[in-house]
């Protein structure tokens, strides 16, 4: 039995075509699939159109503080806007990959660069920020780091009061502060911190101070009166600072009373005294009249009213009116009231933004991108020009 030689196989069908496609293992398949999704231009208009519905809700249905807690600081909508991120970066890397590097190329890399970096400082932002109100009277000092020292809070889903360490205190309202001759009408010294890195400085209407990232503002400012109660014998049942409203009057001039502030407008209101936790045995609304002649001299309105069968809520028709000048005790039934003492009080807007600070830097990048895009292709048509 001879053997027999095989044919010659075909070229044509044993001819390899070309181009070879690779043969990728699974997981680069998944990288490809999540990268053409994240730089699609559909996901693009998807994502942009969400993010303008969502804005557009936020200042028309809900305002303020209610739009910040259905919208702008939910993590579904922050998701959106990292989302938008990871869509330009992607599409960017697409456009920019092995490109060659010129000066109008690398001036359109940094704008872009400098886009996406400040929808990532936007979202940052958005997720850590504080903002918040602090009331100290002259010599008082309040837990930076506790929540129970602010008002109004409004801050991100991952913000810490960790980041605020030691104390804010008040050391002292100065009047009639002037710099280079222009009077800056009231300036208030604080100090922030602790005490191995602590930060003192003065802050007025048009000056704020930065300590750790937080800017302190001054917003309000009032009269806060010492108050003494008294028994007729002469002992010492309670004192206190008790903050007054500076409430504007037609004439502009301005009454300092007790009160609550409702949006724009303050109400003068009588208060619970002794203040709570204490067990309150009246309630008061004190009004100080300034002296036009001395500063922190006057005298001190007093109206006392008696308090429900719970003890919580005041019986509008006063059983005391009195009038008396400050440090001057007055007599009202079994007990004795006196104003020893008017200091300054000043509400402080703080405000803690980490991610500010990178939208001006990539501000002032995507500035300096456009610049360089604009030199180079100047410089490429002036060659154009002289070949």
């Amino acid at each position: 039995m001879s053997n027999s030689i095989p044919p010659p196989a075909d070229d044509e069908s044993e001819q390899e075509k070309f181009p070879v496609e690779p043969s990728y293992h699974p997981i680069h398949k998944i990288t490809r699939i999540m990268y053409d999704f994240l730089a699609s231009a559909r996901l693009a208009m998807a994502l942009l159109v969400a993010i303008l519905a969502c804005c557009v809700v936020g200042v028309t249905v809900w305002r303020g503080t209610e739009a910040g807690r259905m919208i702008f600081g939910t993590i579904w909508f922050n998701a959106l806007l990292v989302l938008l991120v990871l869509n330009v970066a992607c599409c960017f890397f697409g456009r920019v990959w092995r490109r060659r590097i010129t000066l109008v190329s690398f001036g359109m890399i940094l704008f872009h660069l400098s886009f996406v970096a400040i929808l990532m400082g936007v979202v940052y932002n958005s997720l850590f920020y504080f903002r918040g109100m602090i009331r100290l009277t002259e010599g008082e000092a309040l837990p930076s780091g506790d929540q129970r020292s602010y008002e109004n809070i409004v801050k991100g889903r991952f913000f810490s009061f960790s980041h605020f360490q030691g104390e804010t205190a008040l050391i002292k309202m100065h009047s009639g502060y002037k710099i280079s001759g222009e009077d800056k009408r009231a300036a208030y010294e604080i100090s922030v911190g602790e005490s191995a890195n602590r930060k003192q400085g003065i802050i007025y209407i048009t000056n704020k101070l930065t300590h750790q990232g937080v800017d302190y503002f001054n917003d309000r400012e009032g009269y806060s009166l010492l108050l003494i109660l008294s028994d007729r014998q002469g002992r010492v049942l309670y004192g206190g600072h008790l903050p007054l409203q500076s409430i504007r009057q037609g004439d502009e001039s301005f009454r300092y009373s007790t009160g609550y502030r409702d949006g724009e407008k303050i109400i003068p209101e009588p208060v619970l005294f002794p203040s709570p936790p204490e067990k309150p045995l009246m309630a008061m609304q004190v009004e100080y009249l300034p002296s036009k002649l001395q500063e922190r001299a006057g005298d001190v309105q007093f109206k006392l009213f008696p308090l429900d069968s719970q003890g919580v809520s005041p019986i509008i028709k006063p059983y005391a009116d009195e009038k008396a000048p400050i440090g001057q005790p007055v007599a009202v039934g079994e007990y004795v009231l006196s104003a020893p003492e008017v200091r300054y009080w000043v509400g402080m807007a703080v405000q803690y933004e980490p991610g500010k600070p990178i939208v001006l830097t990539s501000l002032w990048a995507g500035l300096a991108g456009m610049i360089i895009t604009t030199l180079g292709r100047m410089l490429r048509g002036r060659k154009k020009v002289i070949s």
